[in-house]
């Protein structure tokens, strides 16, 4: 198992920690961070500051309800508050109520990134309203298109990662990997799955897919994968498969299944720094990108959905595209450009704000810029795989 804190170490000394607002997060050299829709109102831990906050050994009981975010049953928090409307690039807008699917024929399995406030090395059990809020920007609007199944794990806080302790726990993956074990046991029934997650969800994905479904029989459940925010995925130079995973490949079309997507965000222009996701290897591989918008390659407009006020989120359609294209330092990274009009600037702001350090990109923002793109493809792949199941 890749070691999260090397997935996230920059090729760089650190002198200092960096001091991000709730739109970004965490330490210039660790970490990872959610899209910025946090409640202000969220609360810290009271546990004394640099306590483990690490229960016992093992992986947590996931047939406990309260363990869960989201699961069919217990789904509140992705069905609820997605109303949203289209506005596009002329400012002419049309209403978008959100509607869960009745019987939908998959399932999504998601993983948050890190969005803990306590003041422990690792979160505990809670549903926070951190918790919450991120799991229903993220993957609220999944469940249109499948059940979603979101666990809540002990996690590294932000405070653990920018204090970190002589010791290493396994205790986020040891979760992950017991949610996933519980769900294919009791909830999965031979359905189709898409895997989901952002930044240390990513991280932890990407584990759990290299070590319990890549070459076993578990792989043809897989619908695909969207690995949001990843440091770095293998691949062999022009290949597909054969690296980080040895029989998954990366996706090449929106309808493929059993596939990956994988990509880290970076605004046209941005040379701060040589890039952490999708970063240069130093062995025979490539990192990977695929962008949602387009499988196959090239540019693409991108579907954004953000939070607004009067409703509460908007699909910015018209405003911005994205590429995968590799940059001077050997990065595979996804290039977003906010095109020119009567929202140019408003856009290019609120991206260059979630700029959380040099290097990172516009990395809170990874999902929410290709939201309704992940939406396009989902129905492509329901059509593929409901054709041959």
């Amino acid at each position: 198992m890749d070691d999260f804190r090397a997935s996230y170490a920059k090729p760089l000394v650190v002198s200092r920690l960096l001091h991000i607002s709730a739109t970004a997060c965490l330490t210039l050299a660790l970490a990872s961070c959610g899209s910025g829709n946090q409640p202000s109102n969220s609360t810290a831990s009271t546990a004394p500051p640099g306590s483990t906050g690490s229960p016992p050994v093992g992986g947590t009981d996931y047939s406990v309800v309260a363990h869960w975010v989201c699961r069919p049953g217990a789904d509140t928090v992705c069905t609820t508050g997605l109303d949203a409307s289209i506005v596009n690039a002329d400012g002419s807008t049309t209403a978008l109520p959100f509607t869960p699917a009745a019987d939908p024929a998959i399932d999504c399995f998601y993983i948050y990134p890190t969005v803990s406030q306590e003041q422990t090395q690792y979160a505990d059990l809670t549903d926070s309203p951190e918790i919450q809020a991120e799991t229903r920007a993220q993957a609220g609007r999944l469940s249109s298109r499948c059940r979603v199944f979101a666990p809540i794990y002990r996690q590294e806080t932000s405070y653990g990662l920018n204090h970190p302790s002589g010791t290493q726990s396994d205790v986020p993956m040891l979760d992950v990997q017991a949610a996933w074990n519980y769900y294919l046991k009791n909830d999965n029934k031979g359905r189709g799955v898409v895997i989901i997650g952002h930044s240390q969800g990513t991280i932890l994905l990407q584990n759990l897919i290299a070590g319990s479904i890549d070459g076993t029989p578990s792989q043809a459940l897989l619908v695909s994968a969207f690995l949001a925010g990843d440091p770095s995925l293998g691949v062999p130079p022009g290949g597909v498969v054969g690296g980080t995973f040895a029989h998954i490949p990366t996706c090449s079309d929106a309808a493929q299944t059993g596939c990956v997507y994988v990509w880290g965000s970076y605004l046209a222009g941005d040379t701060s720094a040589p890039p952490v996701f999708g970063q240069a290897r130093g062995d025979s591989l490539v990192s990977a990108c695929v962008n949602p918008a387009a499988p196959a390659g090239g540019s693409a407009a991108l579907k954004y959905y953000h939070a607004n006020t009067k409703p509460p989120w908007v699909e910015a359609l018209g405003q911005l595209s994205g590429v995968c294209r590799s940059d001077s330092s050997g990065a595979n990274i996804f290039v977003v450009t906010v095109i020119p009009g009567m929202f140019a600037t408003a856009n290019t702001t609120a991206l260059k704000a979630a700029e959380v350090a040099p290097g990172w990109g516009v990395h809170p923002q990874d999902i929410a810029l290709v939201q309704g793109n992940i939406l396009d493809v989902l129905d492509a792949e329901i059509t593929t795989w409901q054709a041959h199941h």
